[in-house]
């Protein structure tokens, strides 16, 4: 199995990391607390990258939103590029907001040009004037809010399961991403920070740390990328959230205790890509919801290849 990029997918992530780091990062994420970078939306737009998934792949797909995760473009690119794609839907405005019920917080509420709203049975697609937004003040780094949908347009038999499962892919190539820049922010500080006369990083108590959480945010980056590929694969999807949600908690619970108080700084950055990755790990009911996921496709194999 080749898992190397291919010499047209390395220049794309060339070309991404350039424009996320010229006009995305933390510190622009601070500043733009509670609002959207409609900048970077529109640079994504009028390059073509929105629409990538149609015009290359999921996999180009996927490097686009681990760009924008990693560097906390503050837009739901995610889910615009990777998600509402990988669900066979097309013809989508820029702004793309996800719905799971009307009691649950929406990442970007009030702030998008259309929600994908899954429901029991089918998804559907709703404009900003079929929605009524209740804005939710919150510690998550994203603008949230309530979602309740007045009308909506059915996507159709099978959409929600669709939906779901991209949605899945979504939380996991965001989680990924997120959890090594703030792997990679951590060891930074680790290196340059001095106590008793050697770098912290250079205890091993921090080292296990450090490396523990690098090698689930890489295992995550890879199982979303196999979550993308195998799209209509519930148990590579399912499995790929579940095991974000570990990555997220873990990656939160050892890179504060490496970093100490002023990583929950606002000013420090870090906090920037942890609250988010806190926010992530609820969604579609966190990780006891995925694991059910994956025990239920494991069975529904077993059943299907024994009968």
């Amino acid at each position: 199995m080749d898992i190397e990029l291919s010499p047209e997918q390395r220049m794309l992530d060339d070309t991404l990391r350039t424009l996320f780091a010229d006009h995305a990062g933390h510190a622009r994420a601070r500043e733009r607390h509670g609002d959207i970078d409609r900048d970077i939306v529109e640079r994504l737009d009028a390059g073509g990258f929105l629409d990538v998934f149609a015009d290359a792949g999921p996999i180009e797909a996927v490097l686009v939103a681990e760009r924008a995760s990693e560097l906390v473009a503050a837009a739901p690119i995610v889910a615009r590029v990777l998600v509402g794609p990988l669900a066979g839907i097309t013809d989508l405005p820029p702004l793309v907001g996800l719905v799971r019920s009307p009691d649950g917080l929406v990442r970007y509420a009030g702030w998008c040009d259309a929600y994908l709203v899954l429901g029991d049975e089918d998804a559907s697609i709703a404009s900003a004037d079929d929605v009524e937004v209740e804005p939710v003040r919150s510690r998550a780094a994203y603008p949230m809010g309530r979602v309740r949908v007045r009308r909506g347009e059915s996507l159709g038999t099978g959409s929600a399961a669709a939906l779901r499962r991209a949605w899945q892919v979504g939380i996991a190539v965001e989680t990924g991403a997120m959890a090594r820049a703030t792997i990679e922010f951590a060891a930074g500080h680790v290196t340059d920070r001095v106590q008793f006369g050697r770098p912290i990083g250079s205890f091993q108590a921090v080292q296990h740390r450090l490396a523990r959480s690098y090698a689930m945010a890489q295992a995550t980056a890879w199982l979303g990328r196999r979550g993308a590929w195998h799209r209509d694969d519930e148990y590579c999807t399912a499995a790929a959230a579940a095991f974000a949600c570990m990555t997220a908690r873990e990656t939160y619970d050892n890179c504060h205790q490496a970093v100490g108080a002023i990583g929950v700084t606002t000013e420090y950055g870090m906090t920037e890509w942890t609250m988010r990755l806190l926010a992530l790990q609820t969604e579609l009911g966190g990780r006891r919801a995925h694991a059910r996921r994956v025990a239920a496709a494991r069975v529904a194999h077993v059943e299907r290849t024994t009968s």
